[in-house]
């Protein structure tokens, strides 16, 4: 029965290392698509940047209120989604600079839940042997097998405590 303990102790840390080896993938392939997204959210605003610069002395939001203010319904539903290109172009800026900062806190703790699952979706396993992959794989092996223990423990401790309760009663 040890032998069997033994290997299945062994079979969480082997799932824990192959786990842990994708994170840095992922958060790779998450940084690429959101600069992908900050290149084409640049694209989509840059005419209206170029339109502000010869107008409105480089304000985007002039331009915007000078749309929202001609009496055309048309051109003022525009400057609304100007203004949508704007901030969206202003969020992957900051999230790009901030996940340069510290790329796996940030692929952690960022709310561009819909970049997340578009990066899932397309997501691949991969094994690439760099340090922070192998660093990675050992501390998810390690976590996951001690979780695999304690609970182990746990339900063992459970079922002993049952048998008891029952037998000595």
């Amino acid at each position: 029965m040890s032998k069997f303990l033994d290997y299945i102790r062994l079979s969480f840390f082997a799932c824990g290392l192959l786990l842990g080896v994708q994170i840095p993938a992922f958060v790779s392939d998450f940084g690429q698509a959101l600069n992908a997204q900050l290149i084409e959210a640049n694209k989509a605003i840059a005419p209206f940047k170029n339109d502000a610069a010869q107008y409105f002395n480089n304000d985007l939001e002039k331009l915007i209120k000078h749309y929202q203010n001609l009496d055309d319904d048309i051109v003022g539903k525009g400057a609304n989604n100007i203004d949508t290109l704007n901030t969206r172009q202003q969020t992957l800026q900051t999230a790009v600079n901030a996940f340069s900062q510290s790329p796996y806190l940030f692929t952690l703790t960022s709310n561009l839940s819909d970049i997340k699952q578009q990066v899932w979706q397309r997501f691949e396993g991969q094994i690439i042997l760099k340090q922070d992959s192998i660093t990675a794989a050992v501390i998810a092996a390690i976590i996951i097998a001690l979780l695999a223990e304690l609970s182990g423990y746990l339900v063992l401790t459970g079922i002993k405590r049952a048998y008891l309760r029952l037998f000595t009663a």
